[in-house]
């Protein structure tokens, strides 16, 4: 007769509720983050970017205040790789994103070859692709925020965890043309 229920959106952190079936009525518990209440949080945006082999990539952008639909000048602009690369980026609010989209950056994240939840051939597609195809769909999303006027292909970093460490790594390394800078939060270095 009592559910607990949890609301939240991009913009919006979770937000308990206990709903009561008998009465009908619904009442506010506590917010998971209340500290960002008085704020106004960016919204995002999914996006389909194709690969270089015609694959989609299901992806996630976050733009500054005021940029949406798109930005009047390029910005500079985070390309945030998830981790596993066993897991997936999804809709929702990030921590991340909104931090990052707050200092004016925008945002973009992908799901490459080998992210999870897209079906098996999706995820099979990343089978001994680090460092090369899972790489080109990487590529190809900052060729894609290039081309649509987002990213400026002058100021454009990649950060991630993990394997999104990993990818970072593979960035600067391999296309250093492409990232001005990068963060790798636990990557590994060395796939031996």
């Amino acid at each position: 007769s009592r559910w607990i229920v949890g609301a939240s959106a991009a913009e919006a952190p979770a937000t308990y509720y206990l709903f009561q079936r008998d009465k009908g009525s619904i009442q506010e518990l506590f917010p998971s983050r209340p500290d960002l209440k008085a704020y106004r949080l960016a919204p995002m945006h999914g996006e389909i970017i194709r690969a270089r082999d015609k694959l989609e990539l299901p992806s996630y952008l976050t733009l500054p205040e005021g940029q949406r639909p798109r930005p009047t000048a390029p910005l500079p602009m985070v390309l945030l790789v998830h981790g596993g690369p066993w897991a997936r980026d999804e809709y929702g609010f990030n921590p991340q994103h909104q931090w990052l989209a707050d200092r004016g950056l925008a945002v973009l994240s992908v799901n490459f070859r080998a992210s999870t939840g897209l079906g098996k051939a999706f995820v099979n597609a990343g089978d001994l692709e680090w460092g090369r195809r899972m790489h080109d769909d990487l590529i190809d999303a900052v060729e894609w925020a290039v081309a649509q006027g987002i990213a400026d292909r002058e100021r454009t970093a990649i950060m991630g965890a993990s394997y999104g460490g990993y990818a970072t790594l593979a960035g600067l390394t391999f296309t250093p043309e492409v990232f001005r800078c990068g963060v790798d939060i636990v990557g590994p270095s060395n796939l031996e």
